[in-house]
């Protein structure tokens, strides 16, 4: 069984994370609009550090967790103010009850779905804020996650998969709502446009590392992945091959339960 290190080095993430910036912004701008700093914050997924830099920025003390070295590298040289963590969203091994705040951009959504809530949990004082994104199932990228699915697996029904579900409101509520309260959902969009399919097929193959992951793991459905993908890439482009598109995503947000029996 294939590691989340061993997903995530698949290829160059650089791409992806520049695509992804514009939320980790938002991020730390939301937070800071609902917890003035100083206050300890902890990150799931950091990264190349673009979230970790921006809530430096804004006076939070920071512990970095990114179990992929070779991200991790690249995060603490942009955010060499935080303290970085090898460890999983899932088994941080940081202390009871240490921090303020717990954020995460499209990083803790790939957690357990059941130990993650409850590490958070654990790990947030009484009080604290969890603020996390994931993907929805609205935009460019739920559809090409059918197409995905449809072209590695024709012959079967698809589930949604568990990180795709934390888009939907009532699971992210059912996950949450041992360990939270004060659960709110917000649902946004991110631009997602390439200037040709072109563009498109090079960041699935050379700068997205699951794309990548996924299709050398394909098998015999290889062929099909990538033809599934750059026809999606061209449904979606207009008649001078450009991509106008955008993707849903989800803001969540909810507060620690102060009833530190569970």
């Amino acid at each position: 069984m294939a590691s989340p290190s061993d997903i995530w080095s698949a290829c160059d993430y650089a791409p992806t994370a520049a695509r992804l910036r514009p939320v980790s912004t938002l991020v730390a701008a939301e937070l800071s609009r609902r917890m003035p700093s100083p206050a300890t914050v902890v990150d799931i997924g950091s990264g190349h550090g673009e979230g970790v830099a921006e809530l430096l920025s804004r006076g939070y003390s920071v512990t970095a967790i990114e179990p992929t070295t070779r991200i991790r590298t690249i995060g603490q040289r942009l955010a060499p103010g935080a303290t970085w963590l090898g460890t999983q969203g899932e088994a941080t091994g940081l202390e009871d009850s240490a921090y303020d705040a717990l954020t995460s951009t499209f990083g803790s959504m790939f957690c357990d779905p059941v130990a993650g809530p409850e590490e958070w949990a654990r790990i947030l004082r009484p009080g604290g804020t969890l603020m996390m994104t994931a993907w929805d199932q609205e935009g460019f990228l739920a559809t090409m996650t059918d197409a995905m699915n449809d072209a590695i697996a024709p012959d079967r029904s698809t589930q949604t998969p568990p990180h795709m579900a934390w888009g939907i409101d009532e699971v992210a509520r059912e996950r949450l709502s041992p360990w939270f309260d004060h659960i709110s959902i917000e649902h946004l969009d991110l631009d997602w446009s390439f200037e040709s399919v072109e563009e498109g097929m090079q960041l699935y193959r050379e700068g997205s590392p699951t794309h990548a992951w996924m299709a050398d793991n394909a098998g015999a459905r290889r062929e099909a992945l990538w033809t599934a993908l750059r026809d999606h890439l061209g449904a979606h482009a207009d008649d001078s091959g450009r991509i106008d598109s955008t993707t849903g995503y989800a803001l969540v947000t909810a507060q620690r339960r102060r009833d530190t029996s569970r």
